[in-house]
């Protein structure tokens, strides 16, 4: 009979002790849990806040790209109607002063075909 209560007192212990140690493991495991679900989130979070500081630059991007190009193309304008004046005045000029454009034209000519000429 004492060997009958030994055992029974040591299946006891080891009962305790696999009840204590399921709880340790139950609540490592939910420690690990929590951990990694906070992690997670964290994560989650910030590669949120990520998406949407790149969708802004990308936004702002687009608008300064938009700016630029109706400048840019308010700038060619500009300078498509200065080169039309500009062409204009010569014509303007070569058809009141034909004498004096012609000598201009054949002098540049022959300024030009000289330094041609000596390279």
């Amino acid at each position: 009979m004492a060997s009958k209560n030994k055992d029974t007192s040591f299946d006891d212990r080891i009962a305790e002790s696999a009840e204590r140690l399921k709880e340790r493991e139950s609540a490592a495991l939910h420690a690990t849990r929590d951990a990694v679900v906070s992690g997670t989130e964290r994560t989650e979070r910030a590669l949120h806040r990520a998406t949407d500081a790149t969708a802004s630059a990308a936004q702002r991007t687009h608008e300064r790209a938009a700016q630029l190009g109706e400048k840019g193309q308010e700038k060619w304008a500009e300078g498509r109607a200065y080169a039309e004046q500009s062409l204009d005045r010569v014509f303007d000029y070569v058809r009141e002063n034909p004498g004096k454009s012609l000598a201009m034209a054949v002098a540049g000519g022959w300024l030009i075909g000289n330094l041609l000429r000596r390279r």
